[in-house]
């Protein structure tokens, strides 16, 4: 028996009715394509969506809402960032209409609003410059698009959740900043959200490569880009850069898919156009895509999670058994940032580096808490005494508490004292390291902090408004405390 249009799903009723012009404006079918399929394996009723540009996510939202529309009662928007954006996506809604080969009745067409009156529904589009849109409606589909641009994202946000409060908000953007956007994606990634954060990097699929190119599109490109392109693929992958094997090797690891040399020379030829700015359009993980603008301090952060040591159980650590032993006597620094204690202030932060004699060092452990003092010592103080650490803590203010702590349990440590003169120096030399790749990060919560340090109006550096520098701050400590003597034991 034919399932009926009420009985079969959305996707079914998308890929059965409507069609789609590619890029090249061929009018086909429309059948989701791998960054449109992850968003609807993953997809609930509230979804924050970061995406690589151009993939499809307002195609495949703007046309599930519209077969919501057709199907039952429905009131459902689309909002942009400025009004033009908005108008084409609505053009989009209206072009699957129009090449529909058996089209839903309709009341009214104009510029801002369809109705379908058979299932007393309605489409209409809003502006991310009306501040309270949403008030006193009830909306069942709400679809907001390249959100991070909006300027008073949370306020429209505000309007929008209450009027869908029992429907479908769909809310997808490419990175911009660290502004509002950035807030919400990190509230929902860490579980204190109410949305589903939904991850789209460009190289989802084979969309984004040389291969894909026509000579038109190739004829314009200047002679290197062109001998670039035309280096036999074999001879590009065997020569490729550390940066982007580590790519290679984090794309196959994450995501089970084996980049091409056409994308990896896409990529190259984009970043030699885009700089900074291609991982910003094009991102390859939620991070590094969020710029700071302004005067940042770190800008640029090598990330190798692979160099993570869990020193709290070495049992987990996937290493040799020489390794494991090895680790136990090899110096290590660490540093702690202090903090009070409390559940709603600011966080103690222990962090180790490994400064190996033939790679580069590492953060290789941190342990952030906000347990109060004695019980976050009872771990820091059993991992110091485990392995050959030498340990550096902060005792301005709070951090007297934390020293009296460490010496009675007879630790070795030194007190390390951020003033003025030397914080400067601290956080410089700290960037130097990052930099030039001289230290490698481990911890993407550490990234997202240290792209979060900007110099302010007169020149210091400090964490954005509403953010924190504690994992900065320890890290720096344990950077410097490496080119100090190690101290003996310190007593009460």
């Amino acid at each position: 028996m034919t399932p009926t249009r009420k009985q079969r799903s959305n996707l079914e009723l998308i890929q059965g009715l409507l069609k789609i012009r590619d890029k090249r404006k061929v009018l086909k079918p429309f059948r989701l394509n791998p960054a449109q399929a992850l968003y609807w394996g993953k997809k609930t009723r509230r979804n924050i969506i970061l995406k690589a540009r151009q993939k499809g996510l307002s195609k495949i939202i703007d046309a599930d809402q519209l077969i919501d529309c057709i199907r039952k009662p429905t009131n459902a928007v689309v909002i942009s960032h400025e009004k033009e954006a908005t108008k084409r996506l609505f053009a989009s809604v209206r072009g699957f209409i129009e090449d529909m080969e058996i089209k839903p009745a309709i009341s009214i067409d104009s510029k801002t609003e369809i109705q379908f009156p058979k299932a007393h529904s309605s489409y209409f589009i809003g502006t991310a410059g009306q501040k309270t849109f949403g008030r006193g409606d009830t909306i069942q589909r709400a679809h907001l698009s390249e959100a991070s641009f909006y300027d008073a994202l949370e306020e429209i946000m505000n309007g929008v959740g209450e009027a869908a409060e029992y429907g479908q908000i769909d809310i997808e953007t490419t990175a911009n900043g660290r502004g509002e956007f950035h807030d919400m994606w990190q509230k929902a990634k860490s579980g204190r959200s109410a949305y589903t954060p939904i991850f789209i990097p460009w190289f989802i699929d084979t969309e984004y490569s040389t291969d894909n190119l026509t000579e038109k599109e190739r004829d314009g490109l200047s002679s290197s880009v062109k001998a670039m392109f035309d280096i036999p693929d074999d001879q590009f992958i065997a020569d490729l850069e550390q940066e982007e094997k580590e790519l290679v090797a984090k794309v196959a690891t994450d995501y089970g898919i084996m980049l091409t040399a056409g994308q990896l020379k896409w990529r190259r030829y984009k970043i030699w156009d885009k700089g900074l700015m291609f991982f910003q359009e094009y991102p390859e993980d939620d991070v590094s895509c969020f710029l700071q603008s302004g005067r940042t301090v770190f800008s640029l952060i090598k990330r190798d999670p692979s160099r993570k040591i869990p020193l709290d159980n070495l049992e987990l650590w996937k290493a040799s058994k020489e390794e494991k032993e090895a680790v136990k006597t090899r110096r290590m620094y660490a540093g702690v940032d202090c903090a009070e204690g409390t559940q709603t202030g600011d966080r103690h932060v222990f962090s180790v580096i490994d400064v190996p004699q033939d790679i580069p060092a590492a953060v290789v452990y941190e342990y952030a808490s906000n347990d109060p003092i004695d019980v976050f010592w009872l771990k820091v103080g059993k991992i110091v005494k485990s392995f050959n650490i030498h340990l550096g803590i902060e005792k301005n203010g709070v951090g007297v508490a934390h020293i009296e702590k460490a010496k009675a349990m007879r630790l070795r440590f030194l007190e390390w004292d951020t003033t003025g003169a030397n914080r400067p120096t601290m956080i410089t030399e700290l960037e130097e390291a990052y930099r030039k790749g001289e230290l490698h990060e481990s911890y993407i919560e550490a990234e997202d902090e240290l792209r979060d340090m900007v110099y302010n109006e007169k020149g210091k550096a400090e964490a954005r408004k509403g953010k924190h520098d504690d994992r900065p701050m320890s890290r720096a400590i344990a950077w410097q405390i490496r080119k100090r003597p190690v101290p003996g034991v310190t007593l009460i």
